[in-house]
């Protein structure tokens, strides 16, 4: 949705055209579920921070002034609503850490080795801090541009590129530890991705 049509949307919301609304949300709501999702790696958190999102955008456009594109507060939104989950779910594993272990029967190992890798990726991801993990994610799921990360995140571009350097890393890092015998593919060269765009 191009921005002439989302300001269009939202001024006919602010003069008390609800279906207006509905055309923003049917726009931008695969985007910041798939956001979700690839930064919370669970469906139903992501389900949830999507209507969060979409609930605080129904009460902030009475009064939007158009200061960024709606897209781009909507998208930083949802980074900063995934932010406070991987918050919360940080503090309740600290306690549960603490809590008596408990005797777990081990998963049957009769998994497929690229189900395995892929829960590696997946654990790994979860591993990384916050704003390293939305950039891996902004940069490798949702094809965003360095700069267009660093005007979501508010961030400087060079930023940008050294959290994802640093992701990268510690991705490959965590992955020889979670699948010493297979390779970390998948994952761009280091150098290679952050030359192209430059």
């Amino acid at each position: 949705m191009n921005e002439e049509l989302e300001r269009a949307l939202i001024a006919r919301f602010q003069r008390g055209d609800a279906t207006a609304y509905n055309e923003l949300f049917e726009a931008h709501q695969r985007r910041v579920i798939h956001i979700a999702l690839q930064m919370l790696r669970n469906e139903e958190s992501a389900l949830d921070v999507a209507q969060e999102v979409f609930l605080r955008a129904y009460q902030e456009l009475p009064n939007w002034r158009g200061e960024a594109r709606f897209s781009t507060w909507l998208y930083r939104a949802a980074l900063n609503v995934c932010f406070e989950r991987i918050r919360s779910e940080e503090r309740q594993r600290r306690v549960r850490d603490r809590a008596e272990p408990m005797d777990t029967a081990a998963p049957p190992e009769n998994t497929l080795v690229g189900a395995e890798l892929q829960a590696a990726i997946n654990q790994a991801i979860e591993k990384l801090p916050p704003r390293q993990r939305a950039i891996f994610v902004l940069k490798q799921y949702q094809d965003y541009k360095f700069a267009e990360i660093a005007t979501l995140l508010d961030i400087t571009e060079g930023g940008v590129k050294a959290s994802y350097h640093k992701a990268l890393l510690s991705l490959r890092e965590l992955l020889r530890e979670f699948a010493p015998e297979v390779p970390a593919t998948g994952l761009p060269d280091l150098g290679e991705e952050i030359e192209q765009e430059n």
